[in-house]
């Protein structure tokens, strides 16, 4: 990444194609948090990671999802859906060059924010039921204190997620659909230690 220093020419901006509402900025964020230690588990830094695609990730984020609006009772917009791929960061910001990678799904499903707390409370109630750990949970309050659930499928460790979304300080108008994936080792990739 590139860092200018105090009175050293900096490059000039670029228009970004991302999107700019709240409930994006919101997941991004939260997103670099989980990457940031996405590569790290608890039996050490060099224990072996779990291995699939690109494509088996991406398939396996779409089916998510799909399964959360079902189970919300909404319909995904069609056309809508973002995949975004991450290097894995490390605790001290190193990437390693094995082709590890992280993946983040995004995709709406247009519902009146009066209905954002029923399909969040759906939405908890059928993590619970699948053994899913919730690891967040808020009911709509009012534009600012949106609606939103989150959880980890113990299987693969995916993190799903469904929050109001809209544009910035305006009425939600949508739900965001977003599936996170932990740190991921291509099939036939060998590991790096470190």
């Amino acid at each position: 990444m590139f860092r200018s220093s105090p009175g050293s020419p900096s490059l000039p901006a670029r228009k970004s194609p991302m999107p700019k509402s709240r409930s994006f900025w919101c997941a991004l964020s939260a997103t670099a948090l989980l990457l940031t230690g996405a590569c790290m588990s608890d039996e050490g830094k060099n224990a072996p990671l779990p291995r699939m695609s690109k494509e088996e990730a991406t398939t396996r984020a779409e089916e998510y999802a799909s399964r959360m609006a079902e189970a919300a009772g909404v319909s995904l917009r069609e056309g809508d859906a973002e995949t975004y791929f991450y290097d894995c960061v490390g605790k001290n910001d190193e990437i390693a060059g094995d082709g590890r990678f992280s993946l983040y799904h995004a995709v709406h499903a247009d519902l009146p924010k009066e209905e954002h707390t029923a399909a969040v409370q759906k939405l908890r109630a059928d993590f619970k039921e699948k053994g899913y750990e919730v690891t967040g949970y808020r009911e709509y309050e009012d534009d600012y204190r949106t609606a939103t659930v989150s959880a980890t499928v113990p299987d693969d460790r995916f993190t799903v997620d469904v929050s109001s979304s809209g544009p910035s300080r305006k009425p939600s108008k949508s739900l965001l659909f977003g599936v996170r994936t932990p740190c991921l080792l291509p099939p036939g990739a060998t590991q790096e230690t470190q």
